[in-house]
C-alpha cells in the first residue's frame, strides 16, 4: 500500500502531549545535559586509547585489527541508528535512550575480555550503535519537545558545552588510568560513565512517547529526497551543512597532522587541538546569546550556517598567508572556534526545522549528511594534505580550500538571498 506523502510538522503544543508543558522542556534539558556530560566524559576517555588498546588486545595482527577496529567504530557511531530507524520508532524515548547508553557501558567494558579479532570488532560496533541511538534519538526528542528554532538551539548548545567539557577532561583520564597491560581500570570507568549518564536521564525524558515514523521502509524515504531535490531551500540548506561539515573535519584531520608535523612542543600540540573544546565550554553561551538574537531578528539557519562556513574558509585561509607558524595555527584555531561554536549547535536546528513529516527522518537525513561530509573531509585531509605537505605545498592546500569554501558558502548565500526567503519575526 502506497504510503501518504509526508506533511510538515506543526508546531507541539502542550495540550497534545501532556508531558511537554513548560516544566518538561527543563527536566529534559537539564537531564539531557547532565547525561550527556556523563556519556561523553565516557567516550572522550576512550577514543585516545582505543587504537592503543586494539593493538594491544590483538598483538598478533598487527596494524590491521586496529585500522578495521577503528573504521568499524566509527562507521557504526555515525550510521548504525540510521539504518535501524525503523526498529528505534518502535521504542519510547527513555527506553531506547537508557538501553542505548547501557549497551554502550557493556561493550565497552567487555572489550579487555575479549580474545579475539572477531570479538574485539562486534564489541566496537555494538559501542558505537549505542552511541549513535542516544545522539540520534537525544535530538529528535528536542526537535519534537521544542518547537522554535531559538530554544532548540539553546538546547543544542548546551549539549555542545558538555561534550567539549568532557572532551577535554576525558584525555587525561585516559592517561591516569590506561595500561596496555591492564586496561580493566579505565575500561570499568568508562562503563560507569555511561550507567550513570542512563540513571540520570531517566528522571527528564517523557514516558510512553515514541519518535514519530519514518515515512517508508528506509532511513530517509525516496519521497523526502524527491521532496529536498525538487525544493530549492531544502536543497542550499543540505548543501551548506554538507560543506560545513567536510571543511569541519579538516581541523580533526589535516590540521591535527600540520600541528604534529610543524610543531615540536608537546604542550604547543596539546593547546592547539584542544583550543576549541576549551573555548566551547567558556564561550559557547555567549555565542549562542548572539545567534539567537540573529534569529529573532529573521536570520534563517540556512543564513547562519553560511555565516559559521565563510569562517571557517578564513581560518583556512589564515594557514595559508604564510604567517609565523605559531601565529597562523593560534589565529587559524581562533576563528574555527567561533565558527564551530555557531555551526555544530545550527546544523542540529536546521534540520530539526524541515517541513518533513518525521523528525526522525529529519535527523537521519542529518546523519546521512554530516557522516558522509566528515567521511570525504578526514579522507582529503588526511591523504591529499600529506602528499602536498610533503611535496612543500601545504599551504596551497589551505589556501585553495579557504577559497573554495568561501566562494561556494557566498553562491549559496546569494541564491538564497535571490530567492527572496523570509522569516516571520517570533511573537516576544
Amino acid at each position: 500500500m502506497k504510503r501518504p506523502t509526508p506533511v510538515p510538522r506543526p508546531a507541539a503544543s502542550v495540550a497534545e502531549h501532556p508531558g511537554s508543558g513548560p516544566s518538561a522542556p527543563r527536566r529534559t534539558t537539564a537531564a539531557l545535559t547532565a547525561e550527556t556530560l556523563l556519556g561523553s566524559l565516557g567516550l572522550f576517555s576512550v577514543i585516545p586509547v582505543l587504537g592503543l588498546l586494539l593493538a594491544a588486545r590483538s598483538p598478533g595482527s598487527g596494524t590491521a585489527v586496529v585500522g578495521i577496529g577503528l573504521f568499524c567504530y566509527t562507521a557504526s557511531a555515525g550510521l548504525s541508528a540510521t539504518l535501524a530507524g525503523r526498529l528505534l520508532a518502535r521504542l519510547d524515548y527513555a527506553h531506547g535512550m537508557a538501553g542505548a547508553l547501557l549497551t554502550s557501558a557493556v561493550a565497552f567494558g567487555l572489550l579487555p575480555y575479549a580474545g579475539a579479532d572477531w570479538a574485539l570488532c562486534g564489541l566496537v560496533i555494538l559501542a558505537g550503535f549505542g552511541v549513535s541511538t542516544h545522539f540520534l534519538l537525544s535530538r529528535v526528542l528536542i526537535a519534537e519537545v521544542i518547537s522554535d528554532d531559538i530554544g532548540r538551539n539553546r538546547v543544542f548548545s548546551l549539549l555542545q558545552i558538555s561534550v567539549n567539557a568532557a572532551a577535554a577532561l576525558g584525555p587525561f583520564v585516559a592517561n591516569l588510568l590506561y595500561a596496555s597491560t591492564d586496561p580493566r581500570p579505565l575500561m570499568a570507568v568508562v562503563s560507569l560513565c555511561y550507567a550513570a549518564a542512563a540513571v540520570t536521564l531517566l528522571p527528564g525524558v517523557p514516558r510512553g512517547r515514541k519518535p514519530p515514523p519514518t515515512s517508508g521502509g528506509w532511513p530517509v524515504g525516496r519521497q523526502v529526497l524527491l521532496r529536498v531535490a525538487r525544493t530549492p531551500d531544502m536543497a542550499r540548506m543540505v548543501a551548506v551543512s554538507f560543506l560545513g561539515t567536510f571543511v569541519y573535519a579538516q581541523f580533526y584531520s589535516a590540521f591535527v597532522l600540520y600541528v604534529g608535523e610543524e610543531f615540536t612542543s608537546a604542550a604547543l600540540r596539546s593547546a592547539l587541538v584542544a583550543g576549541p573544546a576549551v573555548a566551547i565550554v567558556l564561550l559557547q553561551t555567549a555565542v549562542t546569546a548572539v545567534t539567537a538574537r540573529f534569529l529573532r531578528s529573521g536570520a534563517t539557519p540556512l543564513v547562519l550556517l553560511g555565516g559559521a562556513n565563510l569562517l571557517f574558509g578564513v581560518s583556512l585561509v589564515v594557514l595559508g598567508l604564510g604567517l609565523p607558524a605559531v601565529l597562523g595555527a593560534v589565529l587559524a584555531v581562533a576563528v574555527f572556534a567561533v565558527a564551530e561554536m555557531v555551526f555544530g549547535p545550527m546544523v542540529s536546528t536546521a534540520f530539526a526545522g524541515l517541513p518533513i513529516g518525521s523528525s526522525l527522518e529529519a535527523f537521519n537525513l542529518r546523519q546521512l549528511c554530516w557522516t558522509a561530509g566528515e567521511a570525504l573531509g578526514a579522507l582529503t585531509g588526511g591523504s591529499l594534505f600529506l602528499a602536498l605537505y610533503a611535496a612543500g605545498d601545504g599551504s596551497a592546500y589551505w589556501s585553495t580550500l579557504g577559497v573554495v569554501t568561501l566562494l561556494a558558502t557566498g553562491l549559496l548565500l546569494a541564491a538564497d538571498r535571490r530567492a527572496g526567503r523570509t522569516r516571520p519575526r517570533p511573537a516576544a
